[in-house]
């Protein structure tokens, strides 16, 4: 991943030194979640429609949730964990998520992917 170019000026460090540090805090986090989030996709080898389609949402709210200024709920990091096979969240039990290997990857992504299309086909199904 490209490291974002670092600019310093008197405006920008005024600006910074206005932010209350519990605000600073946040938006650390919350870039940082998002920045482990993609790490994963990336280790994975999934697209963020990939992950969109397994996790039952649309690319732009994964686009939104990789922007690092989402406030996720815990049952959506969960879910993420679950899909992901990747522990997120560090008060979640510690559990071994580390993929043995290709196969075993394959057929997880596979049995989320049947999941996720099962969902989407009740969807149509309750529309029509």
């Amino acid at each position: 991943m490209s490291k974002a170019r670092q600019y310093d000026s008197p405006i920008l460090r005024r600006i910074e030194a206005r932010i209350p540090k519990e605000l600073s805090e946040q938006i650390d986090r919350r870039i940082g979640l998002a920045v482990k989030i993609a790490e994963t996709l990336r280790a994975r080898g999934l697209t963020n429609q990939e992950f969109a389609f397994m996790m039952g949402k649309k690319p732009s709210e994964v686009s939104r949730w990789l922007s690092g200024t989402h406030n996720f709920t815990t049952e959506t990091l969960w879910q993420m964990e679950r899909v992901l096979n990747v522990q997120i969240l560090t008060s979640s039990p510690a559990e071994p998520h580390v993929v043995k290997d290709q196969e075993e990857l394959k057929d997880f992504i596979a049995n989320e992917v049947q999941k996720a299309l099962t969902k989407f086909m009740s969807r149509k199904k309750l529309a029509v």
